[in-house]
């Protein structure tokens, strides 16, 4: 870690924050949460560079990372939902700039048709069908039409968008309009997003694996990124918690509010005097929870000699 501090401390804080940290972690919190995301990271970027050696490529691609995480269809249903609005907003986009040019060489534009600019080009964009290698479209040598696949996502996506609508909701229930400002500006949060060279060399990007320019390597890693960073605060915070109520039963003091409590107050309520940021323990032992191997790994190996792996676990 460099001696001026974590690198990506206002991007971690906001993604923190909007997990439902309120209150101002401590650097060697912060610290901690951005070692974590670092190894994270760089696991990832070695096991896509095996996957391409594997494949006969000096270079991995967006499948390798996606691969790595195939069996979570709820992460994989959110990170093609992604891709397709990017997909969506870039043809939006061309074609909002051919129109442009159509309009500077032909006519003056009216107002009525810069207003409808937007409006048409995002009706004539359609979500783009994002296919990976394993599909079921995969298994067959002819070409299947998009339309076939485009209600493929996943109901575990689906669950899961949904609780996270309804826990932002929650939390935003009772905001300003200037408190909802920053709570947005905050969602924007990443570790790529104009800090490609930071990034790159945070990262061990170019060094431990490299990919092509073109693909969506730099969006797949901030996406995931920002996730994990905000998972491994929702459980810190559910540990705090816990932590909080067992500290109560053996005092006499109030018992503490629930979560469902806190998050309907808000996060600019005013702060309370028991609640304290979250710990460097509380960090370590939710990145504890996501190491554990689920028990069906450990249920196929039994009674076999094949070695059971302990080693580092994704987020």
């Amino acid at each position: 870690m460099a001696s001026n501090g974590p690198r990506f401390r206002q991007e971690i804080q906001q993604m923190m924050y909007v997990a439902g940290e309120s209150q101002e972690a401590s650097v060697e919190t912060i610290s901690l949460v951005e070692e974590i995301i670092r190894d994270q990271v760089a696991l990832m970027l070695t096991m896509a560079n095996h996957l391409a050696a594997r494949r006969g490529s000096r270079v991995f691609s967006n499948n390798d990372l996606i691969f790595q995480f195939r069996h979570d269809a709820a992460r994989v249903g959110r990170l093609r939902n992604f891709l397709a609005w990017k997909g969506i907003r870039k043809a939006t986009k061309e074609s909002e700039d051919d129109k442009a040019e159509l309009a500077t060489v032909e006519e003056p534009a009216s107002f009525d048709d810069l207003a409808g600019v937007s409006s048409e080009g995002a009706r004539e964009a359609k979500a783009p069908i994002v296919l990976l290698p394993w599909d079921i479209s995969s298994f067959f040598p002819d070409e299947i039409p998009d339309y076939i696949f485009e209600d493929e996502t996943p109901d575990e996506s689906n669950e899961a968008a949904l609780e996270k609508l309804r826990k932002a909701d929650d939390k935003t229930r009772g905001m300003t309009a200037k408190e909802y400002a920053t709570w947005s500006e905050y969602r924007h949060a990443s570790f790529t997003w104009r800090k490609v060279k930071r990034f790159r060399e945070w990262a061990g990007l170019g060094v431990i694996g490299d990919h092509k320019p073109n693909d969506d390597v730099l969006d797949i890693l901030g996406f995931l990124t920002c996730e994990m960073v905000q998972k491994l605060t929702e459980v810190a915070l559910e540990i705090q918690a816990r932590d909080m109520t067992r500290m109560r039963r053996n005092s006499d003091l109030p018992p503490a509010p629930t979560a469902e409590a806190l998050a309907a107050e808000g996060l600019f309520s005013s702060p309370r005097r028991s609640r304290q940021p979250i710990e460097c323990r509380h960090v370590r032992l939710a990145f504890e929870t996501f190491q554990v191997p689920p028990k069906r790994s450990h249920a196929l190996l039994n009674g076999t000699r094949l070695p059971q792996s302990n080693g580092l676990r994704l987020i």
